[in-house]
């Protein structure tokens, strides 16, 4: 996901922007700076709503050692704050 508002150790109900991005086929996702994969809730009302270059505040719910899934707790927002967040991602991933 990759977003500076993520700390290293995440616990059930930690809360979090994070951008959405393409994962395989049509599924979107997003990454934690550690590299572990985020899986949105597809049972929650918001999930309909996002797209890939999208970001959207979300709550953990659940923690596996290599993924995490997150609830989206607020309708997703596109625009500046997105493409900064996504331009934060590639300059994290270089250094």
């Amino acid at each position: 996901m990759i977003s500076a508002d993520i700390k290293p150790e995440v616990s059930l109900g930690d809360q979090f922007t994070v951008l959405v991005l393409k994962g395989k086929g049509d599924s979107i996702i997003s990454r934690m700076k550690d590299g572990r994969v985020i899986l949105f809730n597809r049972e929650n009302p918001i999930f309909s709503e996002l797209e890939p270059g999208m970001i959207v505040d979300c709550r953990v719910s659940f923690i596996a050692q290599n993924y995490i899934i997150v609830d989206p707790v607020a309708p997703p927002e596109e625009g500046d704050e997105a493409v900064k967040l996504g331009l934060q991602m590639v300059s994290e991933t270089e250094n």
